[in-house]
């Protein structure tokens, strides 16, 4: 009935149509002003962005890669304080002699000092044969070994090492003390080799049952024994003791409290110093 309305909104939309043309040549307009730096907020929108399975997982590869990387490098590092740790040189021996004024010719030393040098190896001893002294304690040492040479050793001391066994004594034929204490030993053995091994320290290790002890039956000579600091309960440890024939003192203090040191039979009078066998001086 009124054909002129339908005109005017052909026309409208028509217009509006137009209206937004210029909208969108402005809008290019402002985009193109804003120069890089509004390209760029475009860009990273993240409503704009697409992002891949592939991508979300590349910041994963990548932490994983620098886990690996730094734990490479960490192994690294202790491979190189290995490495750098203080060697048991004949060189270093050499200048060891000089600052203790010991002889400059290996086998003429009978005393050498090695205590406190963060040494982790025994080695390059083969040329002071004529040792009866060895203090080898406080250093990072893991393993007996490397005194074959030592032939006329009497006392090794050893404590505060790393050692965990008894071992590659048999050369030693002449030992009358060692001092293995602040270890982490668990089984006293490999000592019947030593024909008169006089005194031995054992403790502060990882002694527990009467099976760890059960070696000291073949020390027929041991006459001092410190098993004090270890974790002894077997009752049966003091039958042990008791089957020691020249054994003269024994500790077992501060060990589980089931041990009762108390039911040893008493021990003989010491005797009188004059009545004493004369041990073997260092420089006879």
């Amino acid at each position: 009935m009124h054909p002129e309305a339908s005109g005017p909104a052909v026309d409208g939309r028509a217009g509006q149509g137009r209206a937004q043309e210029p909208g969108v040549e402005q809008s290019a307009g402002d985009h193109g002003d804003a120069g890089p730096a509004g390209r760029k907020e475009e860009i990273n929108d993240p409503k704009e962005t697409c992002v891949s399975p592939s991508d979300t997982s590349y910041p994963s590869k990548q932490k994983q890669s620098g886990d690996s990387r730094s734990g490479s490098c960490l192994a690294n590092e202790r491979d190189d304080q290995e490495n750098h740790s203080p060697r048991m040189t004949k060189s270093f021996l050499q200048k060891l002699c000089k600052q203790h004024k010991l002889y400059i010719t290996p086998a003429l030393n009978d005393t050498l000092y090695l205590h406190f040098k963060g040494f982790n190896r025994i080695e390059n001893l083969e040329e002071y044969t004529g040792l009866r002294c060895l203090w080898l304690e406080c250093n990072g040492i893991q393993k007996i070994e490397n005194l074959e040479a030592q032939t006329e050793l009497r006392c090794l001391f050893l404590q505060v090492n790393l050692l965990h066994k008894i071992e590659n004594l048999e050369s030693l034929q002449k030992l009358d003390a060692l001092n293995l204490s602040n270890n982490y030993i668990k089984t006293i053995e490999n000592l019947s080799c030593l024909p008169v091994l006089n005194t031995l320290q054992m403790a502060h290790n990882h002694l527990e049952t009467v099976e760890d002890i059960q070696h000291l039956k073949e020390c027929l000579k041991l006459c001092v024994l410190d098993l004090s600091h270890n974790k002894l309960s077997d009752p049966e440890i003091l039958s042990v003791l008791e089957s020691m024939p020249d054994l003269v003192k024994c500790a077992c203090t501060q060990n589980l409290p089931s041990l009762d040191t108390e039911s040893l039979p008493p021990l003989p009078p010491p005797t009188p110093p004059f009545l004493r066998p004369s041990l073997p001086s260092l420089s006879s």
